[in-house]
């Protein structure tokens, strides 16, 4: 793991991701546990896009083996597919919490899911652990960057409870350059998505976390140019205006519809 100058931590996913079968059909996602004093957090991660899926927040009391959840979330369009059986299985694989009190997880009953090759999962390289012990935080809120394969997210967690609150994913290096303009085919990243939590929404979440992208690509090496994406929606399209970077043409000259809010 190394951290970029303003102590945001950068870390390298690697490993298979884990597969999970609900009701609704099948999930995969890369897991990673974040840890800050009595808090901890496990994030399930898109193996593709690099989004949160879903995400445990809890406290540890007298034993580690029981933790007490204070913030639970699986993204509307991944429910009902054992996400929470999966981030259950990881904590345990991690840490060695075997038993759950305070807020019920989504979609983390045994009986309705089931992990795929689940006596293998001892065997599977585990997924990172990061202590954010030195972390800055801004505006109440704490980054950690995470990249594969080409890939990148940062994901914001609020700084008091390590709950997710946002995250912003992007291409590395977008294949063919930056797409129209004067600079046509100059070497940027490339924004894949943007979420921020509802309750959170126009508190400067995403502005932060954009700032932060740039940051972080400099010291990593990176392109600092970070396009915005072709495909946006109205919403994204007003943001976009608001934090600068390169705005390429829209996608067949109109604005993508507005989607995928995230429930608790």
């Amino acid at each position: 793991m190394t951290t970029e100058e303003s102590t945001t931590p950068v870390v390298v996913i690697d490993g298979e991701p884990w597969e999970v079968i609900g009701h609704a059909g099948r999930a995969k996602l890369l897991v990673v546990l974040i840890r800050r004093g009595r808090l901890s957090t496990i994030l399930g991660l898109d193996p593709d896009v690099l989004t949160v899926i879903g995400h445990i927040t809890w406290t540890t009391g007298s034993s580690d083996q029981v933790g007490e959840v204070k913030d639970t979330q699986v993204r509307k369009d991944k429910t009902e597919r054992g996400v929470g059986v999966a981030l259950c299985r990881a904590a345990r694989e991690l840490v060695g919490v075997d038993a759950w009190t305070g807020l019920a997880i989504p979609d983390s009953e045994d009986q309705v899911c089931s992990l795929q090759d689940a006596d293998a999962i001892s065997m599977r390289q585990p997924g990172p652990i990061v202590d954010l012990v030195d972390a800055s935080a801004e505006a109440g809120e704490v980054h950690v960057v995470f990249h594969r394969e080409g890939s990148a997210v940062v994901v914001a967690l609020a700084a008091n409870s390590l709950a997710w609150i946002g995250h912003l994913a992007w291409t590395i290096i977008r294949p063919g350059g930056r797409l129209d303009g004067l600079e046509a085919g100059l070497t940027v990243g490339e924004i894949k998505r943007v979420d921020t939590r509802k309750e959170f929404r126009k508190s400067g979440v995403a502005d932060r976390m954009y700032r932060r992208v740039r940051e972080v690509a400099a010291g990593q090496g990176w392109p600092v140019e970070v396009d915005h994406n072709p495909d946006r929606t109205a919403s994204g399209d007003r943001w976009a205006m608001k934090v600068s970077g390169w705005r390429p043409s829209l996608s067949r000259g109109r604005h993508m519809p507005d989607f995928n809010d995230f429930v608790r």
